[in-house]
């Protein structure tokens, strides 16, 4: 074998070993890619809000333990004119606080409403928690019941307004706690895992092949598990309480189709609202005085 064949033949055995080196290590690099991704994506952001509370109304600070042993945040703003006394409950969205609330908040709080604003599990100031997509955070709309209750706040008086995620929370949990007893949902999801299929690429940067990998290692690694939160399939068990949704025709993140799919699903009670030209949950942004008109008006109708 002469010298040029033996360097060609020992570079093709380099590069041979090489690709197989490669080719080895690739599932995980995959598999490795995933779990970071799913950890980023199932890590709320912590980050306080800096909005002055007094800029609802005489806030108080707040607080509740879950059965799960977390300590979530926020603030409570009574009314002195609000009788009979009626709570009104807001949730806010994922990778958000209290404060994505605090305009609408104050504005219903001026129109004699009670108010509490509060950071679900593993947002602001509560405490820390993985983000579960509404499965645990259902443990926080029962701490809220659970300390409504002992304010003096009958479940027929709590009116819940959630927004993204936090109306998908409350639609889970109305769906099998009947003292959910009237909800207002901005921009809902209605089956999770079709909006993941749709937007998870988005959000992680990464090609739709790691889909199924990074749903997979949020489920085993994180214990964060999203196939089955579908509540569309069974809206039908919200039966004849009071329903709203609002939802932006231009919902880039969560289409208006979900708003849509929810309220044929729970029948007669739901009213739904879609605004052309919104975007996620812009509706409030869009016209506040039409927004808090509407969402005064179902509450006052419906908590009395």
């Amino acid at each position: 074998m002469t010298a040029p064949l033996r360097r060609r033949w020992l570079l093709f055995r380099i590069g041979a070993v090489i690709a197989v080196m490669v080719i080895a290590a690739m599932p995980f690099g995959y598999v490795g890619i995933a779990i970071v991704s799913a950890h980023l994506l199932t890590r709320p952001s912590n980050v306080p809000s800096r909005l002055d509370p007094r800029r609802v109304g005489p806030a108080e600070p707040w607080e509740a333990v879950t059965e799960d042993g977390l300590t979530i945040r926020g603030w409570y703003v009574p009314s002195p004119s609000s009788v009979p006394r009626r709570l009104i409950v807001g949730v806010h969205g994922m990778q958000m606080n209290w404060g994505e609330l605090a305009g609408v908040g104050r504005d219903l709080h001026r129109r004699g409403f009670d108010v509490l604003l509060f950071d679900l599990r593993g947002h602001g100031r509560s405490d820390p928690a993985r983000l579960s997509m509404g499965r645990a955070e259902r443990l926080d709309l029962r701490a809220v019941l659970r300390w409504a209750e002992a304010e003096g706040f009958p479940s027929d008086r709590v009116g819940w307004l959630g927004w993204s995620l936090g109306g998908s929370t409350v639609l889970l949990e109305g769906l099998d706690n009947p003292k959910i007893a009237a909800a207002v949902l901005d921009s809902p999801f209605g089956d999770l895992p079709e909006l993941l299929d749709e937007q998870l690429s988005a959000h992680s940067g990464l090609p739709p092949l790691f889909n199924p990998a990074i749903l997979t290692a949020a489920h085993l690694v994180y214990g964060v598990r999203t196939d089955d939160l579908v509540p569309v399939r069974l809206a039908s068990r919200w039966g004849d309480r009071p329903l709203l949704i609002i939802h932006g025709e231009e919902d880039s993140i969560v289409p208006v189709a979900h708003g849509r799919a929810i309220a044929r699903a729970v029948g007669p009670s739901c009213e739904l609202v879609t605004l052309p030209g919104v975007e996620h949950v812009e509706a409030y942004q869009d016209d506040r005085s039409a927004y808090v008109d509407r969402v005064e008006r179902f509450f006052r109708e419906h908590l009395d």
